[in-house]
């Protein structure tokens, strides 16, 4: 079904709570690390220089925690499919517009260059609310992402308006 052919019900869209995506699976590569830090133009010695961040806590260089939420969050909206694609649940949107309306993390371990990072995204909650141009679905995607030994680094909690 397309968005905007036949409107879809908070009946039809619970159907989708706890509907989980593919895992989404990515590599933290040093030249990526340096890319991004480059691009922010984040100076910060942590990142980058392991001399520098082997005399600190961490013993060694980290990730970014933002670039993190950046590897971790593809939330563009496709109006031809009426889906969000991966690595949120291939599930159609009752609506045509998207706004982002809250996001919040929890980080529990350190990204480092050579990790292989596992999220999993699922729709946890779906609910309606009037607004001014109409019915507003309020959709809420939860992910955790693990390390290749298991470890959980990250929680996250995603809030879509779809109106």
């Amino acid at each position: 079904m397309r968005v905007g052919e036949t409107l879809m019900t908070l009946e039809d869209m619970q159907r989708y709570v706890d509907t989980e995506a593919p895992p989404h699976v990515v590599h933290v590569e040093r030249e990526l690390v340096q890319r991004f830090v480059d691009a922010v133009q984040d100076p910060n010695p942590l990142w980058t220089d392991e001399q520098y961040a082997g005399a600190t806590r961490w013993k060694g260089t980290i990730v970014p925690p933002y670039m993190f939420c950046a590897l971790m969050t593809i939330t563009k909206y496709s109006p031809e499919t009426g889906v969000i694609p991966l690595p949120a649940p291939n599930i159609p949107l009752p609506r045509r517009n998207v706004l982002e309306g809250e996001e919040t993390w929890e980080f529990f371990e350190p990204l480092r260059v050579g990790d292989v990072i596992t999220s999993r995204v699922r729709l946890s909650d779906v609910k309606v609310r009037a607004g001014r141009l109409g019915e507003m679905f309020i959709l809420t995607y939860e992910a955790e992402s693990v390390n290749q030994r298991g470890e959980l680094v990250a929680r996250s909690s995603n809030t879509i308006v779809n109106y």
